[in-house]
């Protein structure tokens, strides 16, 4: 186990702007599995929407050269966001840095990359909120010592759940975890279950993806499940906050101060739904869909403007 390298790396991830990194070798990942089980047989209906996390049993298959999983946590509470745009667009999904390719935010964070690339550390990694990605990003942070899972199902850190979450397998032999104090979920709390308005989240650490209004309006192609009506889903476009909202390990946090987040307030007028309902497809593509974080398409177009249609009829 390379101790030193573990510190290079956690310094080095710092410098760069995380906030936090972690290190973790691959069998960390075991209990995953167990959890992964758990949540099919509480939600069988779920096992196609779950059907790429086979991967991230086969870790150690798909990638025989991998030792380790680098994971990083950069907080985007620091952001201020629009109250034009609260309710109706998942803050994370705007205020990911997989948004803004060309900024000096974003090439702050692949100076990451371009480091270890010079120390020789073969990677694979670096995505982030993806569908379909190589390492599961939650499960790795908690079990690095970043942060926890709450009754929501999100991961939290020292400052609630306003966390993007980056990770990196490499081929050495590496760990440091962390050793934060962060205190679970009240027994009687179910704030994030009264919040969910179509019942997604059923119990504590259980929810149906089906029923989930950020799945739906996004890669559930506005499909409605059985008992789920539109009104469900309320003024809300491009994903969901209301079970993290609700929860009062992020009720301090007050979205009006805070730093700008690069183009957010050029890209404003345009997320406006009356806007979308007006715009060219080909200005959607262009000026839209690049900013959701992998969360739609250029195909989608039709369920966005649905989701405009409806955030409209909700004013």
């Amino acid at each position: 186990m390379n101790t030193l390298l573990a510190q290079e790396i956690y310094d080095k991830a710092l410098a760069c702007g995380y906030d936090n990194c972690g290190i973790v070798p691959l069998d960390a990942l075991d209990f995953y599995k167990e959890r992964l089980i758990k949540r099919l047989e509480d939600v069988p209906e779920s096992k196609e929407v779950y059907a790429h996390s086979k991967d991230f049993l086969a870790l150690k298959e798909k990638y025989p050269w991998a030792q380790s999983i680098v994971v990083c946590t950069e907080y985007f509470g620091d952001y201020k966001f629009p109250v034009s745009l609260r309710n109706r667009y998942a803050k994370g999904l705007l205020l990911s840095l997989s948004n803004i390719p060309h900024s000096d935010e974003f090439k702050r964070r692949q100076s990451f990359e371009v480091w270890l690339g010079e120390n020789r550390i073969r990677y694979i990694g670096g995505e982030t909120a993806k569908p379909a990605g190589i390492i599961p990003l939650r499960p790795a942070s908690v079990a690095a010592g970043l942060g926890i899972y709450r009754k929501n199902n999100f991961f939290y850190g020292p400052k609630g759940s306003s966390h993007e979450l980056v990770g990196y397998l490499i081929d050495e032999s590496c760990e440091y975890i962390q050793q934060l104090e962060i205190p679970p979920c009240p027994d009687s709390c179910n704030l994030c279950q009264q919040g969910c308005r179509t019942k997604s989240l059923s119990a504590p650490f259980t929810m149906n993806p089906l029923t989930c209004v950020s799945f739906i309006n996004t890669f559930g192609d506005g499909k409605l499940p059985d008992g789920v009506t539109d009104d469900m889903l309320e003024a809300w476009i491009l994903g969901c906050d209301n079970c993290q909202d609700a929860c009062p390990f992020n009720a301090d946090h007050d979205w009006s101060i805070g730093l700008d987040y690069p183009g957010l307030d050029e890209l404003e007028p345009l997320l406006q739904p009356e806007y979308i309902l007006k715009a060219s497809d080909e200005e959607i593509i262009k000026k839209l869909i690049p900013k959701f974080c992998f969360h739609l398409t250029d195909k989608q177009i039709p369920l966005l403007r649905k989701s405009a249609k409806r955030a409209i009829a909700r004013k």
